[in-house]
Order: C-alpha cells, then structure tokens, then sequence
C-alpha cells in the first residue's frame, strides 16, 4: 500500500506530526504512536480488510489506517455537510470516531493540534 500525502486538498504529513505529538510525545510515550485501538482497526478492516492488531504499533500502518479512516468519514462528511474536510474535521474524526466532527467532546484535542500544526507554520493561530 502507498501511503497518500494529500487527501481532500490537504497535506498529510503535518497533520500525521501533530497528532503523534498530541497523542505520544512523537512515541516517546506509547509504541503505538496515533493511539489506535482495536475499535479503530476494526472499523478501517470493514473498508479494507488487510490489517491486524499489532499494525497499530507501526507507525507506517497505523498511517495508512488512519488514511482509509479519513476516506471512509471524510466523504460522509462531505454527505452530510457539503463542505471538503480540514485538518479540524480530520483530527478530530481521528479521536472522536465517524461523526468526531461534531462532537464537543473533540474541542480541547483539536485545540491541542491545531498549537501543534501552528508550531510547525501550517496553519496561523490568532493570539
């Protein structure tokens, strides 16, 4: 499988640092480096049947789980809103699961990478 750099318009790579950021201290923290669970895994093997638990400890295969995750709610997004995911919509599908998006639940994380994408000059952050 080749991992995508952009899905929706947007560069993943920042987003993919600003999340392993938040989620492990870039790993430091956790060998399973985005948080995946086995929920998680379960939910992207629907779409695409090809991984096992312990990939959630590669950081390669958990990108690429979390890729097939932002395609398959990414696009319900479009759906239900008409509007093109963002880092926002992305990051906190990520950690709150289909409908993430929505949920109050994803502020405080999206906060904590959205600092993280403005530390690396993706995106301005207004003081």
């Amino acid at each position: 499988m080749i991992l995508a750099m952009i899905l929706f318009g947007l560069n993943l790579d920042p987003l993919y640092e600003s999340i392993a950021a938040v989620e492990s201290s870039n790993g430091k923290t956790s060998a399973n480096v985005y948080q995946i669970t086995p929920v998680y895994v379960c939910d992207v093997n629907r779409a695409l049947p090809v991984f096992k638990l312990s990939d959630r400890f590669s950081p390669f295969k958990s990108r690429c789980m979390m890729e097939v995750y932002w395609t398959m709610y990414g696009h319900a997004y479009i759906t239900c809103t008409g509007k093109f995911p963002t880092y926002e919509t992305l990051a906190r599908i990520h950690n709150g699961g289909p409908d993430g998006w929505k949920k109050r639940a994803t502020d405080r994380y999206w906060k904590r990478v959205k600092t993280q994408l403005a530390m690396r000059g993706v995106i301005h952050v207004a003081p």
